[in-house]
């Protein structure tokens, strides 16, 4: 396998597939598009953050035919893929908006159901807690916010832990990791506590490890997902002067390789949690 390095196309055919793929196995892990006993009102206002080519959506309305759907993400791309995995549905209302950049486009007391999930890799964290407290806003007296975050994998592959470790030393030098100086992205310690301080009621703590391993139903994705990761971080990771970018992409390219083996073991912890808004 070569380590020339390829810059990775985020609004391509081969991106949406693998964000497809990534929906169906965490659609199946987790049983469903929404957390078990949830009852929202048959005619319910639902936002989804972020929603790339709205497979999350479309699982949802699959299930729950009657919801109100708002599709948001800052990408014309996805949100073109969107409309045409979703023609023919009326229910649905997709808009082009940057949660990162964009305060006061979102109305307030409007929503039943705020979903979102995996913006670590998208915010700050001085800028996700200001996020989330906007988003609350978004949601109706006594609705929910269903929110889930993931933290880098536990795996018995050194390159792959390598690799983790060079990802950390560049966002905690860029001021982007949640827990400086230790070895954890850390974002799951934070999620109730900001959520609190947006003034939500915790009704829902869950916490998986999901096992990562050959053979088992997510490895796969999960690396797919390393693989495009490793692509995104790679100018972040140089730039930062954290490695060369010749040991960086041979370590990439060798912790790939050892992922596919037979042996590779890893779990990937995440967390999820429902909290009702004020």
């Amino acid at each position: 396998m070569s380590t020339a390095w390829q810059p990775y196309d985020f609004e391509s055919k081969e991106e949406v597939n693998r964000l497809l793929e990534r929906e169906r196995v965490l659609n199946e892990l987790l049983r469903g598009p929404l957390p078990p006993g949830l009852d929202l009102p048959a005619e319910a206002q639902v936002l989804h953050i972020a929603c790339g080519p709205g497979t999350w959506i479309y699982l949802l309305v699959l299930n729950h035919p009657s919801l109100q759907v708002t599709g948001i993400d800052k990408s014309a791309y996805f949100l073109q893929c969107a409309r045409h995995y979703l023609a023919g549905l009326d229910n649905i209302t997709l808009q082009e908006y940057d949660i990162r950049t964009e305060r006061g486009f979102l109305p307030e007391r409007t929503f039943d159901l705020v979903h979102l999930r995996f913006l670590a890799a998208e915010l700050s964290p001085t800028v996700l807690p200001e996020v989330i407290a906007d988003l609350v806003k978004s949601c109706k007296h006594g609705t929910y916010l269903y929110w889930m975050e993931c933290e880098f994998p536990t795996t018995n592959c050194r390159p792959c832990e390598q690799l983790v470790s060079y990802i950390l030393h560049a966002l905690e030098i860029c001021g982007r990791c949640y827990t400086p100086g230790c070895n954890a992205l850390g974002i799951t310690a934070y999620m109730s506590q900001w959520l609190r301080r947006a003034g939500c009621r915790l009704v829902q703590n869950q916490a998986c490890a999901l096992d990562i391993s050959a053979g088992m139903p997510a490895h796969h994705a999960f690396v797919q997902q390393t693989r495009v990761l490793s692509q995104q971080l790679r100018p972040l990771i140089i730039g930062a002067g954290v490695v060369s970018c010749e040991v960086y992409d041979a370590v990439t390219v060798q912790a790939l390789e050892e992922m596919r083996r037979a042996n590779f073991c890893g779990v990937l912890f995440m967390r999820s949690m429902m909290a009702v808004a004020p």
